[in-house]
């Protein structure tokens, strides 16, 4: 996609992202992090700083939109393994609502359809500034489930009596865990709505390294040991809950999971409210998290510790056919 888009404002013209260097897109990149740390509580600037990284290295994918020969909107995507992953749409606040959003994610998801060897294209708009961009996946042939970005103030929680004693262990997780807890969320998962829109959790493969992701390379924010605790019963392990800092006042649960034979029991409960317990302690005003709205369970549990809707978004997956997505009711 390269072309001239004229009207009333400025001359737009789109170009492949690989042709920007990361100091002419760093005044976007920089309204990008004060954006999403507005609006999502997330300090965004480790991912400015990677995708920075990826376009000097010559590893990211997508479309630019300049104005006037200045960079104002962009969408990225990477591929790996087999699958394509579209990461951040975002337009300056003075050109959105102009429609250069669909145009340059239309592009993206044409390109990354015919990508050579890439066999299934995902997204999650969180990081969308159009809230447009869901019907773009619909006319792509793509598979969509909303989902809810949740927020709980933790204020009142910072002098809350220690968490009642539970027929469950909670001890941190250490980084031998890490296998363990990559096997607690496969089980978890399996035959879930998650699993058929998200490869993360597909195999005990995908999820290890979904998790060392979270753990060490601080993929969801930074990783928060603190806050972050494995559930167990007669010794062995039946939940996990993974939790990050996305921001100095804003804490995140990044992965919660329970065994399937121990679901129902009121383990997730515990180990939330052991984790905003922790993030409370440190200080943090807020915690955060993301659901699909089809998993009726974890939604009820969520507004029952106190989360309430923050934004609205969806999650997007595409296999080339004649492959099919099994995505459950």
């Amino acid at each position: 996609m390269s072309a001239g888009v004229s009207g009333c404002g400025p001359r737009m013209r789109a170009r492949p992202l690989a042709d920007a260097t990361p100091r002419e897109l760093r005044p976007l990149l920089d309204e990008e992090v004060e954006h999403w740390g507005r609006e999502l509580l997330w300090d965004f600037s480790e991912v400015s700083a990677a995708v920075a990284n990826g376009l000097d290295r010559g590893s990211l994918a997508g479309q630019l939109m300049d104005a006037e020969g200045r960079p104002v909107a962009y969408c990225y995507y990477m591929v790996d393994g087999g699958r394509a992953v579209v990461g951040s749409l975002f337009a300056s606040e003075a050109v959105r609502g102009r429609g250069l959003e669909e145009s340059l994610l239309e592009a993206v998801l044409a390109e990354a359809q015919v990508q050579p060897g890439t066999e299934r294209v995902e997204c999650q708009t969180l990081f969308s500034t159009t809230s447009a961009a869901d019907g773009c996946f619909r006319r792509a042939g793509f598979a969509s489930r909303p989902r809810h970005y949740l927020v709980r103030e933790l204020g009142q929680l910072r002098d809350a009596p220690a968490r009642p004693a539970s027929s469950w262990r909670l001890r941190p997780v250490r980084r031998e865990d890490l296998g363990l807890v990559a096997r607690l969320i496969h089980g978890s998962h399996v035959g879930s709505l998650d699993a058929a829109l998200n490869m993360t959790y597909a195999t005990p493969g995908h999820c290890r390294t979904f998790v060392e992701t979270l753990v060490l390379r601080s993929g969801c924010g930074r990783f928060d040991p603190e806050a972050s605790f494995i559930a167990e019963r007669d010794r062995e392990a039946v939940g996990i809950l993974l939790a990050s800092r996305l921001s100095r006042t804003n804490g995140h649960i990044c992965q919660l999971s329970v065994a399937p034979q121990a679901q129902g029991r009121g383990l997730g409960s515990v180990l939330a409210s052991a984790c905003l317990q922790a993030l409370a302690r440190q200080g943090l005003e807020t915690a955060s998290l993301s659901v699909t709205v089809g998993n009726r369970r974890a939604c009820s549990l969520y507004e029952r510790l106190g989360f309430r809707l923050h934004r609205e978004f969806a999650a997007h997956a595409w296999v080339r056919p004649p492959g099919r997505l099994e995505v459950p009711a």
